[in-house]
């Protein structure tokens, strides 16, 4: 399995060490990105993101969600088994993507 490095990314804030980028693992950053990220926000891939954001205090159902989850992550080339979502009393949602690259 691949090991893919990017600028790492502290609090959605460029992380800087000595004066110069940090570098580090980025799949836990690419997928919280592509779970962030609506679609059409990057130019090169406009169909990619699933909009968590849309689906907090929503009437979307937690299986569109999982489904749209699943779809956007396989696609990106991460094996993705069952996300696990919960949505607490007062709309937050908690999600545990289970995605790894293949």
């Amino acid at each position: 399995m691949p090991i893919r490095y990017d600028i790492a990314l502290n609090n959605n804030d460029i992380n800087i060490y000595n004066g110069d980028f940090f570098i580090a693992e980025s799949d836990t950053q690419h997928v919280i990105d592509s779970l962030n990220a609506f679609q059409g926000w990057y130019k090169e891939f406009p169909t990619d993101g699933v909009g968590l954001m849309s689906y907090t205090k929503s009437s979307s159902s937690l299986q569109e969600l999982n489904r749209k989850i699943m779809v956007e992550l396989t696609g990106d080339g991460y094996s993705v088994k069952a996300p696990l979502i919960t949505l607490d009393p007062s709309g937050n949602l908690f999600i545990n993507p289970n995605a790894e690259l293949l």
